[in-house]
């Protein structure tokens, strides 16, 4: 089996952090908020009791989408979007790619078609 590259294992805790849905909503709610929120501020937002907040903080933060930082008793998030913007870059060469291999496809269907009309 091939050796895995830093940035494969990276792509993979962003896209298992996002693939949760209460994740998502935690990492919407600090991205709208306009000023670094506080983890209390978090859970009444997102409904979650302060120890599920703190199992899907955890996930965001090692995949690099999120950061906590503690200020005296508080601890306020914030959306570091450069994990996204790694992501992003991944989706963007595989749309690439595919959509490349399915007009392949389509033109080479088109020309079978056309030659047995």
């Amino acid at each position: 089996m091939a050796e895995r590259a830093p940035e494969d294992e990276r792509l993979d805790r962003v896209f298992g952090a996002l693939a949760h849905p209460a994740r998502r909503a935690v990492l919407r709610v600090a991205a709208t908020s306009p000023a670094p929120i506080t983890m209390s501020e978090l859970a009444d937002r997102t409904r979650m009791s302060p120890q599920l907040l703190n199992k899907h903080a955890a996930a965001l933060e090692q995949a690099g989408l999120m950061t906590r930082v503690a200020r005296g008793r508080e601890r306020r998030v914030t959306v570091d979007a450069a994990a996204l913007d790694e992501a992003l870059d991944w989706m963007n060469r595989a749309r690439a790619f595919w959509g490349g291999a399915l007009d392949s496809l389509d033109a080479y269907v088109e020309e079978l078609d056309r030659e047995q009309t």
